[in-house]
C-alpha cells in the first residue's frame, strides 16, 4: 500500500478491487478449506499482489502456486517459502532462481512428461540445486497431466525417486472441466471422480514405496462444491478470491461476489446508431469470451454502475464490441443502449469474464472502499525476472 488516490480522481481504464468482497471471498474459501478437512493452497496468477496474498493465506503463510517467475520473487521476498509452479516449465528457468533456491525457496513443479522430468534433473543437478516434482494425473481431459493409468503413474513416480536434483513429492489433477458444467450435482460428480482417482493412484504408490507427501486438486468450484474430500491433502485454486462472470454463469458465484472491475468512462457516443463508447477496449477489459456458450452471454463484460458496482438499469447492458481502446455499450439483444443512461463523462466499471485475463494488463490494482479513497496495491508482471 503505497499511495492513495481520492475516487473521484483515477485515471480510466483502472483496475478496481473492491476490499470488502475480497476479504469476504478469501474468508469465506479459508472457513470451506477447513471444513472439507484440507489445506488451502492459493493461486497467485490472478492475485500477483502480497496484500492479496496475506489475506488469501490468512495465517497459513507458508504456501503458494504461481504461474510466473515474478510472481516467485514477489511471494519469496514477502517470505512465502512452499511455492508450486503450475505453468509449462522449462528448466532454464532455474538459472534465475538459483539463489532463491539456495536460500531456502521450496520449489515444486508440476511435469506430465519423462523427458521434462529429465530435462529438469539435469539442470537442477548442474546447478547444484534440489526442486520438488508433482505429477499432473489427467482425470477429465481438459487441460494436461498424464493419462489416468496406475502402471504409468507409478514408472514416472520411480523415475523422479532414482534422478538426481529432484524429489517426488505427490500427485495433482486440475479440475477443469468443473468451469464448463452448469450442474451443480454434475460439478459434484466430477470433483469425486477426481478425488477418487488420485486416492487410488496414492494408495497404489504407497504399496509400491513410493508415498504422496501431498495429494492435491485444483479449480474453484471444487471448494465451493465438493461434497468431502476425504484422502486429498490440499486444493489448489485463485479465482475464488475475485470471482468472474463465468463463475456465476455456472452457478459458483453471485454478480456480488465479483470483486475486481475495470473502471472506463463514457467518451462519445454515436447520435445516428446510437452507439455508445467508453475508453476500455480489447486491451483493457481482455477478449474472453467465456460467458458466450453459458445461458448468459455477457459480451466482453457487464456494464454495472461505478459507485454500487451493481448492473446499470435492468442489468442488460454489456460491453458487445471492442477494438483496441475501445467498446461499445449495448442491450444484450443487440438494440442501443439507453442514451439518457450514459451521458460524456459518466464513469461505469465493468466485469469480467474471465478475472484472470481482465486483470493481466495493469500493474496494479486501485482497491476501493466505496468511493471514499482508492489505495494502489502493485502486481507482479510480466514473465521475465
Amino acid at each position: 500500500m503505497d499511495m492513495t488516490t481520492p475516487f473521484s480522481d483515477l485515471t480510466t481504464p483502472a483496475l478496481l478491487l473492491q476490499r470488502d468482497r475480497l476479504v469476504r471471498n478469501a474468508h469465506d474459501a479459508l472457513a470451506r478449506a477447513h471444513h472439507l478437512g484440507v489445506m488451502l493452497r492459493p493461486h497467485f496468477k490472478t492475485a500477483k499482489s502480497v496484500e492479496v496474498a496475506q489475506l488469501m493465506l490468512g495465517q497459513n503463510m507458508d504456501r503458494m502456486a504461481v504461474s510466473t517467475l515474478p510472481e516467485i520473487t514477489m511471494l519469496f521476498a514477502a517470505g512465502i517459502r512452499n511455492i508450486r509452479y503450475t505453468s509449462p516449465f522449462d528448466p532454464t528457468k532455474l538459472n534465475g532462481l538459483q539463489d532463491m533456491l539456495r536460500a531456502g525457496l521450496e520449489l515444486e513443479i508440476l511435469v506430465d512428461d519423462r523427458s521434462a522430468i529429465e530435462a529438469i534433473s539435469n539442470q537442477a543437478d548442474r546447478l547444484r540445486v534440489s526442486v520438488g516434482l508433482i505429477v499432473e494425473v489427467d482425470v477429465d481431459g481438459y487441460r494436461a497431466g498424464l493419462p489416468a493409468q496406475g502402471d504409468v503413474l507409478s514408472s514416472i513416480a520411480k523415475s523422479i525417486t532414482d534422478a538426481p536434483g529432484i524429489s517426488f513429492v505427490g500427485l495433482y489433477s486440475f479440475a477443469g472441466q468443473t468451469y464448463r458444467l452448469a450442474d451443480r450435482k454434475d460439478r459434484q460428480a466430477l470433483i469425486e471422480r477426481h478425488r477418487a482417482t488420485l486416492v487410488s493412484f496414492a494408495s497404489a504408490l504407497e504399496k509400491q514405496g513410493l508415498p504422496c507427501a501431498t495429494l492435491g486438486i485444483g479449480s474453484s468450484p471444487v471448494l465451493a462444491d465438493a461434497v468431502h474430500l476425504d484422502g486429498l491433502t490440499e486444493v489448489c485454486a485463485g479465482v475464488y478470491c475475485f470471482q468472474d462472470l463465468t463463475q456465476a454463469g455456472i452457478g459458483a458465484a453471485q454478480i456480488d461476489d465479483l470483486a475486481v472491475s475495470v473502471l472506463a468512462t463514457v467518451t462519445q457516443r454515436k447520435s445516428d446508431d446510437g452507439r455508445i463508447f467508453i475508453d476500455a477496449g480489447g486491451l483493457a477489459l481482455s477478449q474472453d469470451r467465456s460467458t458466450r456458450g453459458q445461458s448468459v452471454d455477457q459480451g466482453y463484460g457487464l456494464v454495472c454502475d461505478a459507485l454500487t458496482g451493481r448492473p446499470v438499469g435492468d442489468g442488460d447492458i454489456i460491453v458487445a464490441r471492442t477494438s483496441q481502446e475501445h467498446g461499445v455499450l449495448m442491450r444484450r439483444d443487440g438494440r442501443s443502449a439507453p442514451a439518457e443512461l450514459f451521458p460524456i463523462g459518466r464513469r461505469v466499471r465493468i466485469l469480467p469474464n474471465h478475472v484472470c485475463m481482465m486483470a493481466a494488463a495493469y500493474p496494479a490494482y486501485t482497491v476501493i472502499d466505496g468511493d471514499k479513497s482508492a489505495e494502489r496495491w502493485e502486481r507482479a508482471t510480466g514473465w521475465t525476472l
